[in-house]
């Protein structure tokens, strides 16, 4: 599995300022994220060079900003669960983290701990946090794998999940599922977690172009890359900030949980 891809006491709780909005619309349920301020003066670790992820000409902005609104769910002994290759660790510490353990079925990280998700070689209650990002499409069982993920986690500890919605099939090694907001809920419910938020990651650029990107792959059509290269290039580039408002048309979701006491 691989991550896509501020200075805060561990014991800090989330700011009021980050909650979650819970209101139906047309039977559609909306739960979104604002990010919480950080403090005037301060300069965000990592991200003087930013390192956009690229499918063909399509980019999505780094993991760092992508995670920076849920910053504040990050404490204490913190496990990165599909952690692939790019190690965030510095990014996580900044966050809040103290110490961050890397784990994977595989992995080039130095002092990676190496293992299947479905049964982690961690002791019950080991982590006061969690980030499994764009895994869970790619397993095959992902409810198992949030059973022991919640087992590895505290009460009251937080586990931040990132589920595809709107993406083409891309193999990592495997690709299985998409999720709702509606299914990202009940994933965690059923569970036994507690929803604390959903938030949209990307925009309707990534969306398009990425799909639009895929389709012409799938057709090889050369003529139409060249022709659309350069604008799916632009569109991506400088539109690639999260837009919150998206429940509908998101590429894909973070979801907040909370272990119960």
């Amino acid at each position: 599995m691989r991550a896509n891809s501020l200075t805060k006491s561990g014991s800090q709780k989330p700011s009021s300022d980050l909650r979650t909005r819970s209101e139906s619309t047309n039977g559609v349920h909306d739960l979104t994220v604002r990010p919480a301020p950080r403090a005037l003066g301060v300069r965000r670790a990592g991200f003087a060079a930013p390192r956009f992820l690229r499918i063909g000409p399509v980019h999505f902005q780094p993991l760092e900003r992508e995670l920076e609104p849920l910053r504040m769910y990050f404490s204490g002994r913190t496990l990165n669960a599909g952690c692939g290759d790019r190690d965030i660790t510095e990014t996580l510490r900044g966050f809040g983290a103290t110490e961050v353990v890397n784990y994977d079925i595989a992995s080039k990280i130095l002092n990676a701990v190496i293992g299947p998700l479905g049964k982690m070689p961690f002791a019950a209650a080991e982590f006061d946090s969690i980030l499994c990002n764009a895994v869970l499409g790619h397993v095959e069982s992902p409810e198992r794998v949030i059973r022991e993920m919640v087992r590895v986690l505290r009460p009251a500890g937080h586990l931040v999940v990132g589920m595809p919605f709107l993406q083409p099939f891309h193999s990592c090694p495997g690709d299985f599922r998409r999720s709702t907001v509606e299914g990202i809920r009940r994933l965690g419910t059923a569970s036994g977690l507690e929803v604390i938020a959903i938030h949209p990651t990307h925009t309707i650029a990534q969306t398009l172009g990425w799909i639009i990107w895929s389709y012409l792959e799938e057709k090889r059509s050369r003529v139409r890359k060249a022709i659309l290269y350069p604008l799916l290039w632009c569109c991506t580039r400088y539109c690639c900030r999260t837009d919150s408002s998206l429940v509908g048309t998101a590429s894909a979701f973070q979801a907040v949980y909370r272990k119960l006491p």
